[in-house]
């Protein structure tokens, strides 16, 4: 009974992290074209992991590390190629950008995690760096779109993340 009344707790979230990931990746591929939109389930998943009243300066956050993360990797790969001390670079140059930006931990964690994806998984010869950002807007929008859906049918509050972890810290 203890472990279907922790689902209960978070089958909301739960739903809206999967109709999020499934729809951005949707629009991404059948609206816009893209191939493997990989960051638009990835944005709509962390908008929806947020607690409510945090979602939308998170989602913004989110946008705007992922925005300077992709835009560095993608740059700096064309001009250095893709190796281990090249992550180390486009990490460390990706996460300045956005403390220097008076950045958040969020928006610094994923700038970060944004270069990370971009230098392992594309090549210096590969453009589509601007599809990526636009995938991520379009998950962020996506994610947030479902939540306002969802905002007053959620079962268990605002707190709950998908992770299923409880309730969020509010100070950050």
């Amino acid at each position: 009974m203890g472990r279907l009344s922790c689902w209960r707790r978070v089958a909301v979230p739960v739903v809206q992290a999967a109709l999020a990931a499934g729809l951005s990746w949707f629009v991404a591929v059948h609206l816009f074209g893209h191939r493997a939109p990989l960051f638009a389930p990835v944005a709509a998943i962390v908008c929806i992991d947020m607690t409510l009243g945090q979602r939308l300066r998170r989602a913004i956050e989110l946008i705007l590390g992922a925005s300077v993360g992709l835009s560095v990797g993608a740059l700096l790969i064309s001009a250095i190629g893709t190796g281990p001390w090249q992550i180390a670079v486009v990490v460390a140059l990706a996460t300045s950008v956005t403390v220097l930006l008076d950045g958040r931990a969020v928006i610094n964690v994923q700038a970060a995690v944004s270069a990370i994806l971009v230098v392992t998984l594309y090549g210096p010869a590969d453009t589509s760096g601007i599809d990526r950002l636009f995938d991520g807007l379009i998950g962020a929008a996506v994610g947030l779109v479902i939540v306002a859906v969802f905002a007053r049918s959620s079962v268990c509050g605002p707190a709950v993340a998908v992770t299923g972890t409880g309730a969020r810290g509010t100070a950050s």
